[in-house]
């Protein structure tokens, strides 16, 4: 009934609704729906499972902005691939620190898809891609090549804009073809990643500088894990949010992220 009920409100909105440009990109915007809609569920981790109302969060001194840019120079790899690479690896520790198998496992990646003339308006104008995390892999620079390849493929795929014209469909159906859409898609991921560039001067507030700032991703659905990562006035912060009945430490998530960064630092 919920892939059925996808397909179904997609159509009734792009036919009432919306422009059809997107539609109209044929075979590429089809793929995209369908890979969205017929995509396997994550494999079960720690990191799955019922959900309840406490929450744990940790997050990372601020790292100099700096160093991460002499290993960008030594790797080649983007800022953001160091830093989720070296999440990554975070992820791997914690879940060999209790005896599991680590099994690679997608984050929804959220994509701004304001255009330039669209950035004074209110609200959000948001898609999602999903990134299948290396969890699996035990190479430090094999990991960072996958995490590197991977982002590469999602840069020019349509998946962020067909996954916003989903998420407007579903506003328009009933409460239970909603729930239905959003158990289904909550299905394909495990965590939230999203990197933010924040000022890169710092800000004052009552005439005092702001050292640092942090913020938590929005996890919606059923999905017990969300990554941060927040740049900010010549540093970079990464924040760990989790279920409470699953994870209950986020911070040894936060220390095998510390290892993973300075064995990288040692590549530069």
């Amino acid at each position: 009934m919920g892939r059925r009920a996808i397909i179904e409100g997609l159509e009734s909105y792009l036919n009432n609704d919306r422009p059809r440009q997107l539609a109209e990109q044929g075979a590429d915007y089809a793929h995209a729906l369908s890979k969205l809609v017929l995509r396997a569920p994550d494999p079960p981790t720690p990191f799955r499972g019922r959900l309840g109302v406490a929450k744990r969060v940790a997050w990372s001194r601020p790292l100099p902005l700096s160093e991460i840019k002499a290993m960008r120079r030594a790797t080649g790899a983007t800022v953001n691939d160091l830093m989720t690479s070296a999440v990554t690896g975070g992820l791997r520790r914690y879940l060999e620190a209790r005896g599991e198998e680590p099994a690679d496992f997608r984050a929804a990646v959220p994509v701004n898809l304001r255009g330039p003339h669209e950035m004074g308006a209110l609200g959000n104008k948001f898609g999602l891609v999903f990134l299948d995390l290396p969890v699996s892999i035990v190479d430090q620079r094999r990991r960072l090549d996958a995490v590197r390849f991977r982002m590469e493929a999602l840069k020019g795929s349509p998946e962020a804009p067909v996954s916003l014209d989903v998420l407007a469909a579903v506003g328009f159906s009933a409460q239970a073809v909603q729930e239905a859409v959003v158990r289904i898609i909550g299905t394909k991921a495990t965590a939230v990643l999203t990197n933010v560039p924040g000022p890169p001067i710092p800000l004052y507030l009552a005439g005092q500088p702001i050292d640092s700032l942090m913020f938590w991703v929005p996890q919606s659905g059923r999905l017990g894990l969300g990554i941060s990562i927040l740049s900010y006035a010549g540093s970079v912060t990464v924040g760990v949010a989790t279920d409470a009945g699953l994870v209950a430490e986020p911070d040894e998530i936060v220390l095998g992220f510390y290892a993973e960064y300075d064995e990288l630092l040692g590549l530069a």
